[in-house]
């Protein structure tokens, strides 16, 4: 009887998660039907890049997979040639182009194919006439894949609209992200809106490996969700956000500001103020040039949290290993602010309105609070903590016991409250809390049900696996690792980028991947994939001592 119940409840949680991922996917195709333009004459092309090094074959065929889905749900009208893949591979990594002519032979007749290779030992020239060595990473790589595009499609005369989209090598966008980036293109243009300076943004959730990664990758991987996904959503509202990972913007954009160097980490940010400040020097020349926005778009894409084969505790040096390349992005401060004060010194005083002013404030002031006002702030927490727990678990001040008669009366019971004053996890605890609900509609992370008769309804339920997976590691271990790889690492890249600049070592991790049912299904749509597809049981993003252009 029991055996039965649960299997009941396991087959009434998956078919809730089916109902509500269908219900999800349909109404918003229904919506884009809506929304799409009549009889409109804009014809998008599609470019994909995906840097990569020493990627596991099996992961890029995934990938590779998910953007025959998506390409599938543009417009019949669209051929095989707008819908262009890049595979961009290093010169160094040895068979690199066998493991390109195994993919390019699945998948050559689903959508157009082109290979880069970036070459080792090149050279930034800066604008002062210095000369450095590269960065072996996700930039450099990417630059040289983007020039090779650009040469490419130079030569074509076409009054297509040609979109680049970059995406890491474990990333699976959603199979409408390319069609609702092609619905809003149309959709700006018929309300007289120039979208050639755009940029497009999906929330990314890192939990295809949510379950099996090590509890230090999945409390990153709750700061990145909880990051990406408001920073995305407050874009509806009006809030400045700067791309991540996974982007869209014209090629002609990235072409002309030039958006990628080969000497920085922090490829994504740095790309976006560059063309940012492109912008506004456009603007300048010609009034028409409007600013440069990020447009939000509401279908998550999911990528893998660091996870490695060899051992448990190899994960946990990986992980710091990728929370330093994250912190090293504090050098796009620096740039914002230099690029900031050229500008100001340089531009004319009418120029400097009140709007322009505000707008450049909210772009330099965005690095600011992702690499020094949020270390500041752990580290006031820190300090309120051990405060708290000197002053006998409460805080002077704020009242010893919680009363609920005193919540609407006395305005010091609230906010005392939220910060802690009684339960100090509480300003943490709540933030997280909204995530239950959104992150694995689909996927599932590849959560394994408790089964126990103790549990009664909840038994076999993967939401409330997850909840208590969550719970556990919020109360429990946020605090202690964070303050190792958030505050501690942030405090190490201040003081590389004060002495070295961006002369870093580009360490990469590895990303494994169980996989399980939900791999053959697509993600996101009405229909699932062939249900007789196979993939490996585990899917392992190589590791390696050398660096890696595939992974954020």
């Amino acid at each position: 009887m029991i055996d039965n119940a649960n299997e009941k409840a396991g087959a009434l949680d998956e078919c809730n998660v089916a109902v509500n991922e269908f219900a999800f996917a349909c109404a918003f195709e229904s919506e884009e039907s809506e929304r799409q333009p009549t009889e409109s004459k804009v014809t998008v092309r599609h470019i994909v890049v995906i840097p990569n090094y020493k990627e596991s074959e099996s992961i890029l065929t995934d990938t590779l997979r998910s953007l025959h889905e998506a390409k599938e749900r543009l417009s019949a009208l669209q051929s095989k040639k707008d819908f262009t893949v890049v595979i961009a591979m290093e010169e160094r990594e040895k068979d690199a182009k066998i493991k390109y002519t195994k993919l390019k032979e699945q998948y050559e007749g689903k959508f157009e194919m082109m290979v880069t290779f970036h070459p080792k030992d090149l050279e930034v020239t800066h604008m002062d006439g210095s000369v450095e060595p590269e960065v072996k990473g996700k930039a450099s790589n990417l630059k040289h894949a983007v020039q090779e595009v650009c040469k490419k499609f130079d030569k074509e005369e076409s009054s297509k609209k040609n979109v680049l989209t970059v995406i890491d090598a474990d990333v699976i966008l959603h199979p409408m992200y390319f069609q609702h980036i092609s619905h809003d293109i149309a959709s700006m243009e018929d309300r007289g809106e120039d979208p050639s300076y755009t940029f497009w943004q999906a929330p990314q959730l890192p939990w295809r490996n949510f379950y099996t990664c090590p509890v230090v990758s999945r409390v990153w991987g709750y700061i990145s969700s909880l990051w990406e996904f408001g920073g995305v959503s407050g874009l509806i509202y009006g809030s400045h956000h700067m791309v991540f990972s996974a982007y869209s913007a014209p090629l002609d954009l990235a072409k002309n500001a030039e958006c990628w160097d080969g000497d920085v980490i922090a490829e994504d940010h740095h790309a976006f103020l560059k063309a940012w400040f492109y912008a506004v020097f456009q603007k300048t020349q010609a009034a028409a040039c409007p600013w440069v926005q990020v447009k939000p778009v509401m279908l998550p894409s999911k990528s893998t949290s660091v996870q490695s084969d060899d051992d448990y505790w190899s994960s946990w040096s990986e992980r710091w290993d990728q929370a330093k390349r994250h912190a090293q992005g504090v050098a796009e401060l620096s740039y914002a602010l230099l690029a900031a004060w050229d500008m100001l010194t340089s531009l004319p005083v009418t120029s400097l309105g009140p709007d322009f002013l505000w707008r450049l404030l909210k772009v330099v002031f965005k690095p600011f609070m992702m690499h020094i006002v949020s270390t500041l702030q752990a580290i006031s927490l820190l300090v309120l903590t051990l405060y708290w727990l000197a002053s006998g678990n409460e805080i002077p001040w704020c009242p010893k016991q919680l009363v609920l008669t005193n919540l609407m009366t006395q305005g010091d019971t609230l906010l005392c409250g939220l910060a802690g004053a009684w339960v100090l996890a509480w300003p943490v605890v709540i933030p997280f809390i909204l995530l239950i609900e959104s992150c694995w509609e689909e996927a599932d992370g590849a959560v394994k049900p408790w089964e126990s008769s103790f549990l009664g309804p909840f038994a076999g339920s993967k939401q409330f696996t997850a909840l208590c997976l969550l719970l556990m590691d919020v109360l429990i271990f946020f605090g202690p690792i964070m303050a190792v790889y958030g505050v501690l690492v942030e405090i190490l890249a201040y003081c590389n980028v004060l002495v070295r600049g961006n002369r870093f070592e580009y360490k990469t991790a590895s990303k494994s991947l169980a996989s399980g049912k939900e791999v053959n299904k697509s993600y996101g749509s009405c229909e699932g994939m062939d249900s007789t597809q196979e993939t490996p049981a585990l899917q392992k993003n190589t590791e390696s001592d050398d660096v890696e252009t595939g992974q954020k």
